[in-house]
């Protein structure tokens, strides 16, 4: 749980005045602000080369004071902690990234569930991919438009779903250039698990051989699209343009304090 003065300042950080009831509409707009406002990030694992600490005073100091990102293990827990803080009935999920392929990926991710009476929604803020832009209702083989984005939950086996969306995306979140098709982006387990189930998969990702660890990767929506940062790389997507950039080591801290807002 977050105390009062962490809460106000978790909402000034998304730039959230009033004090959000627990609504599905207000876990929308909280979703959606955090995914405009805190960027999916592993410059920090990558530079520092030791697993995150994902004790709740860490994750504040880092997102919050010195106005960090993070990936998966650390955002989505921090998140949690801030819906539960708030009144939601929230619990973590465990995952696995898809992203098309078709090989099976082992489990690598963190999600969130929450619960509104006996209906179970998906919520994700540290994917640092194409995720729903607002929490995402777990009803098997329906179309579900997101803020334009179609998403599509799908029966898979036992207590694991497939989170499918509608995109034209082939290798690249940013890139546009084949016919529209559908594709998993995530499966995700909604049997009920212990946050102390993470930690093991925090030290996995962070390890050297990973792409947390060993790529510098920033993602953050914008209300017209999407920045992207790889390695050097700036990508930015904005109202269906697409423009690539090479950034210099001299201007890399700029860049992301420019496009991200990153303190590094």
């Amino acid at each position: 749980m977050l105390d009062a003065k962490q809460i106000r300042a978790y909402l000034d950080r998304l730039e959230i005045s009033a004090m959000p009831t627990p609504t599905k509409e207000n876990l929308d707009a909280l979703v959606y602000a955090h995914q405009t406002h805190i960027p999916f990030e592993t410059i920090g694992v990558h530079r520092s080369k030791d697993a995150p600490s994902l004790s709740l005073n860490s994750l504040f100091n880092k997102i919050i004071c010195e106005h960090k990102g993070g990936y998966c293990f650390e955002l989505n827990k921090f998140f949690e902690a801030l819906l539960v803080s708030l009144g939601y009935n929230a619990r973590p999920a465990l995952c696995r990234s898809v992203r098309g392929r078709k090989a099976r990926m082992p489990i690598n991710h963190r999600g969130i569930i929450v619960t509104f009476n006996d209906t179970l929604c998906f919520v994700d803020v540290g994917f640092g991919g194409p995720m729903p832009a607002e929490s995402l209702p777990l009803t098997p083989d329906v179309e579900q438009n997101v803020r334009g984005e179609i998403f599509i939950v799908e029966n898979d086996s036992n207590s694991w779903l497939k989170i499918d969306r509608i995109t034209k995306a082939k290798a690249d979140l940013h890139d546009d250039g084949t016919p529209a098709h559908r594709q998993t982006e995530l499966e995700l387990c909604t049997a009920h698990v212990e946050d102390i189930d993470f930690n093991a998969l925090n030290l996995m990702c962070s390890q050297s051989g990973t792409l947390f660890r060993d790529c510098e990767i920033v993602n953050l929506r914008t209300n017209n699209g999407y920045k992207g940062y790889r390695d050097g790389v700036l990508t930015i997507r904005e109202s269906g343009n697409k423009t690539v950039l090479e950034i210099s080591d001299t201007d890399k801290a700029d860049a992301l304090h420019e496009h991200f807002g990153l303190m590094y």
